[in-house]
């Protein structure tokens, strides 16, 4: 163990003029993206819904006396679904929203538009 940390103690940064660089894939963007990872979970009112199930638990599970949470659960819960159903439409669309995060699909349209030339 003594041995081990006293070769990391006396090794000293690689120079990098030392180490050349070798090209192993081109430097360019492809002309698409893949859409495996624009799947996303959304969690919708995660602070309404722990209001509201504190005052479930304090109130024993009686609805009636926690009107106001349950109320303010569903009036959050309504504008997420407005809000992501519009989103669909206009990335359904193909509607490109400039400065807005684009999907995969609006990406590919774009990246359609200006693609990277094939250079051997």
């Amino acid at each position: 163990m003594r041995m081990a940390t006293a070769l990391l103690r006396s090794r000293k940064p690689q120079n990098e003029a030392d180490v050349p660089f070798q090209e192993v894939l081109p430097l360019r963007l492809k002309n698409h993206v893949s859409g495996k990872t624009d799947k996303t979970n959304d969690v919708a009112c995660l602070q309404e819904m722990a209001v509201l199930f504190s005052c479930l638990k304090t109130n024993e599970f009686n609805e009636s006396l926690c009107a106001k949470e349950v109320g303010n659960f569903q009036r959050c819960y309504k504008v997420f679904l407005d809000k992501k159903t519009t989103k669909k439409e206009t990335s359904s669309k193909g509607v490109l929203v400039a400065g807005k995060d684009l999907n995969y699909k609006q990406l590919n349209k774009v990246l359609k538009k200006y693609p990277t030339s094939a250079q051997n």
